[in-house]
């Protein structure tokens, strides 16, 4: 059984009080619960937190649950707060159009950019703690304005478009690293946009991955029989009884539609009716019917 059906691919988690509820909200829930549950861990065991924080020297002390518990170390902070709000509305957004397995590639994937630049900043010489989700709220963030880099953003006084306010939002950190010379926070600033910017498009289809050429082994030469007569072999083709031909499976119209259009758009276009048909014709195609 999937944990991640195709079928409810689009669908929320489940409804509250008659509105939808998807993985989003709920993680941003969670980061919530995470601020509560690190400031009971600082004031009652303050070494506890050491354990969850990630640095290139946990590697060599086997901590090798840091690299994904950091996330979970957050500090009391207005900015945490603000970054769980955007998190939910923005990565609700991301969430609808990938479907939620997509989704959950992506948050694994900025999950893991940071704690593998960090350690590629450690073979270098430099080391520095990462702990917190705001990074990870960020990349989303950036992942949405990739996705709909037109969609106006309401401000106090003014509405911007959200590609605006995201390369506002990318400039003033990168400038705030240079000053501070900060080149492992750069270095993380740019991996969490690039990764979220290009897993975008290459949903999207807009960028392409290299594929590994195959080797085959080339079958053994084989030795062709001596040639018989034609009359010979004109006396076998009338005596042999002709095989029944193999049925050849045919897809129906709707089907070839969906094939048609998956490979125009991608997965993430179909509708659940398209999802449906598709895991039909799939289970249909495995009992041989």
């Amino acid at each position: 059984m999937s944990w991640l059906p195709e079928s409810k691919d689009h669908l929320p988690l489940t409804w509250w009080k008659g509105h939808p509820v998807y993985l989003s909200a709920a993680i941003a829930l969670g980061g919530v619960a995470s601020m509560i549950l690190t400031t009971i861990l600082m004031a009652a065991a303050p070494e506890a937190v050491d354990y969850l924080t990630f640095s290139f020297s946990d590697l060599a002390r086997l901590h090798l649950w840091a690299p994904v518990t950091y996330l979970l170390v957050n500090p009391p902070s207005l900015w945490l707060l603000l970054g769980c709000f955007m998190f939910w509305r923005f990565g609700e957004a991301v969430e609808r159009h990938l479907g939620r397995s997509s989704f959950v590639r992506l948050l694994v994937i900025l999950l893991l950019v940071t704690p593998l630049l960090i350690t590629v900043a450690g073979l270098m010489g430099s080391d520095r703690l990462c702990a917190g989700m705001l990074e990870w709220e960020f990349g989303v963030f950036i992942a949405f304005a990739a996705l709909y880099s037109r969609a106006q953003i309401s401000l106090i006084f003014f509405t911007l478009e959200v590609w605006i306010l995201a390369a506002v939002f990318v400039g003033i950190s990168a400038l705030s690293a240079i000053a501070n010379r900060d080149w492992i926070s750069l270095m993380i600033l740019t991996g969490q946009v690039g990764t979220a910017i290009a897993y975008i498009r290459y949903e999207q289809g807009a960028l392409t991955f290299p594929s590994m050429p195959s080797f085959q082994a080339r079958p053994a030469t084989r030795s062709r029989p001596a040639a018989r007569s034609r009359s010979s072999r004109d006396d076998e083709e009338t005596v042999a009884t002709p095989k029944p031909k193999a049925k050849v499976k045919k897809h129906s119209p709707a089907v070839d539609d969906i094939l048609d259009k998956i490979s125009r758009e991608g997965m993430h276009s179909l509708t659940p009716d398209e999802r449906r048909i598709l895991d039909q014709a799939s289970e249909d195609l495995k009992r041989g019917k």
